[in-house]
């Protein structure tokens, strides 16, 4: 406690070199705090939102399914299942998909297109897709009609009411071909879905590639999706997973979560230049003050105080600035992040539009997760211990006779 009362002492006989070193380290934890939580937070949003309108916290599908994409590897489950499914506890929604290609005609135009079944109820709570019809009308769950974008309906120069020929492949290698009449034309931003999806209930396309009760995929998204390993048994549970694989959105999300680490590599990096400049007017302070008091270093010594107490004091003074710095800038910083959380930033524009195209809402809050903040005073923690190397060195090698 003596040496800690001393420690504080000394910080504030030179108020403006104490005031440098805490003002540098309480900047660099504010907007290391700030970028570190935006970013996180930015990222963390758009995974929530891809979880719940495009993907699932749980996919199931047909074994061999993902490494190859075709009919014969389509899972079969009856509704009895995908209903008990649906009643699990945690499981907010379940949406039945089977997606094909095949060839869309319409008097002489001709264009490959994915043809997605979906459940229209289903869809319509996870991804919105109603609200984005903008002639005609949405699908009911027996329609043997389809929904198409309005670039693949301008291409095929055809409108609601007309009658589009798919022409496909089948169960089992066998050819798909069937009549469709268009119920409705949507919009979205993303060029790949305005312009070759079209999507149809599931018993349609089911009927189209002769499987029925065949999927691609069923995608569940869960209430709480901290709880997501035991959700993932209780559907294994449900789900004969011989013939089927249950796979988490960790793996089904790869490139998405490679894309996030890589930006938040970008982010660190930034980060790492700042501290290091930091770190440098630290050393800098540091060096400055070991050299102004050599003399009374040299005193002290000669009166009897020992150079490890004498070099830990000076460790301590650091330590004591940089906690200053680091719990003021938490203190400012923290609070900020909270309010951006509970009141994001809202976009506006084009950007705003095309999250709202995905069925995604158009914010970018920040994050306030522990980890954002207790980083920032490790690193600060780290770099207190290697700037004192200096000091202690010198301490212990100070040379009591020198003039």
């Amino acid at each position: 406690m003596k040496l800690c009362k001393l420690a504080y002492r000394n910080i504030w006989r030179n108020k403006r070199r104490a005031a440098i070193t805490i003002a540098s380290v309480f900047f660099a934890v504010f907007f290391c705090s700030i970028m570190d939580s935006q970013q996180k937070g930015m990222w963390e949003q758009m995974i929530y939102n891809t979880l719940r309108t495009q993907a699932g916290h749980i996919e199931i599908h047909g074994a061999g399914y993902w490494e190859d994409k075709i009919i014969d590897n389509f899972m079969t489950i009856d509704d009895a299942a995908i209903s008990e499914i649906s009643r699990l506890d945690n499981v907010d929604n379940v949406s039945p998909r089977v997606e094909v290609f095949a060839l869309a005609s319409f008097g002489n135009a001709v264009k490959g297109i994915a043809v997605v079944g979906i459940s229209p109820g289903n869809e319509a709570k996870k991804f919105n897709l109603a609200s984005h019809i903008t002639k005609g009308g949405y699908l009911s769950e027996t329609d043997d009609g389809i929904i198409i974008g309005e670039e693949l309906a301008g291409y095929l120069q055809a409108s609601v009411g007309d009658t589009v020929a798919f022409i496909g492949q089948g169960h089992f290698g066998v050819s798909a071909a069937g009549l469709f009449p268009v119920r409705g034309v949507f919009h979205f931003t993303a060029h790949e879905l305005n312009s070759s999806v079209a999507y149809a209930s599931l018993p349609t396309v089911q009927n189209f590639i002769d499987m029925p009760n065949g999927y691609s995929g069923i995608l569940i998204t869960l209430k709480d999706g901290k709880r997501l390993d035991n959700a993932i048994n209780k559907v294994k549970e449900v789900v004969d997973t011989e013939n089927n694989e249950v796979y988490p959105w960790h793996f089904t999300m790869q490139r998405l979560l490679q894309t996030a680490e890589s930006d938040q590599l970008f982010s660190k990096l930034i980060i790492f230049i700042l501290y290091l400049i930091v770190g440098f007017g630290i050393l800098g302070t540091v060096i400055m003050l070991t050299n102004e008091r050599k003399k009374e270093f040299r005193t002290m010594i000669s009166l009897g105080m020992q150079r490890g107490k004498l070099a830990l004091t000076v460790v301590i003074e650091l330590l004591l600035m940089a906690f200053i710095g680091v719990l003021s800038g938490l203190a400012i910083s923290y609070p900020v992040a909270a309010w951006f959380h509970f009141h994001p930033v809202h976009m506006s524009g084009e950007m705003a539009k095309a999250y709202t195209d995905y069925g995604m809402e158009p914010i970018l809050p920040t994050s306030t997760d522990a980890s954002i903040f207790v980083s920032q005073i490790i690193v600060v923690l780290i770099i207190v211990f290697i700037t004192a190397i200096y000091p202690v060195r010198k301490i212990k090698r100070i040379n009591l006779i020198e003039k």
